[in-house]
Parts: C-alpha cells; structure tokens; sequence
C-alpha cells in the first residue's frame, strides 16, 4: 500500500488546552459504538450489567457510574486494538480463550480485574510476532 512506517516522534512545541475536551471523553459515543457492533445484550454482558441498564444510560434514563464509564472506556480501547489485530471471529474467541501473555488467563478476567493495559500489551506483543 505504499505506507512508510516512521518513528511516532512528537516535538517539543506546547498544544493547546482542546477547544472541544468533551469530544474526547464522551463516553456515551463510546457505548455506541460497543452496542452498534455487539447489540444491547452482549454488549451488557461484555460490561457486566443488566441489559435494561445499558438501555437506561442510552435514553438518559439513568445515569453512567464513574466506575462504569471506565468500564466502557476499557472495553472499548481492548476491542479497538483487538479487532486491529485480529478477525472479528477472532478477535472474540480471544478475550474468552487462554492467552500466554497473560500466564494463561482469560482477556476478560484480566480486564475486569486489572483494567486494559495488560490487554494492550499483550495484543502489541501479539502484533509484533512475539511469543511468550
């Protein structure tokens, strides 16, 4: 496809505050998008909760925790980097499987306990061609 690929460098030059900081942390856009690739139902199963509650923040009928909207943010940046990694079958089969880059655990247990970072790790380890 002709893309380079270039060191990410970022210069010494100061940016500034966002003109638009909500743009960035609308984490109902975020739900959104889980919902519009999984559905209401498996997208509450993937976030732990009721699918009437998933309903409830979609109509404003109730209110986001802070606990959940960093639920959403999580799942949302795994199953982003995921699905840049992998098929979307695949991708799937992989937050339920065993993965080595996580002694062995399962994704999704690694996400509920200790957030997306790991995830991400692994999944660039995985990209690079790494083995564990």
């Amino acid at each position: 496809d002709g893309e380079t690929t270039m060191a990410w460098v970022i210069g010494n030059q100061q940016v500034d505050t966002p003109a638009n900081p909500a743009a960035l942390s609308d984490v109902d856009q975020l739900l959104e998008r889980i919902v519009a690739a999984f559905g209401v139902r498996p997208a509450s199963k993937l976030l732990g909760v009721d699918g009437s509650t998933v309903s409830n923040w979609r109509s404003d009928h109730r209110r986001m925790s802070p606990e959940m909207r960093g639920r959403v943010v999580d799942l949302h940046d795994v199953l982003n980097r995921a699905l840049l990694v992998f098929p979307a079958d695949i991708a799937v089969l992989w937050l339920f499987g065993s993965e080595p880059f996580l002694d062995g655990k399962r994704p999704t247990d690694v996400l509920t306990i200790r957030g997306a970072a790991p995830l991400i790790d692994a999944l660039r380890n995985i990209e690079a061609g790494a083995y564990a």
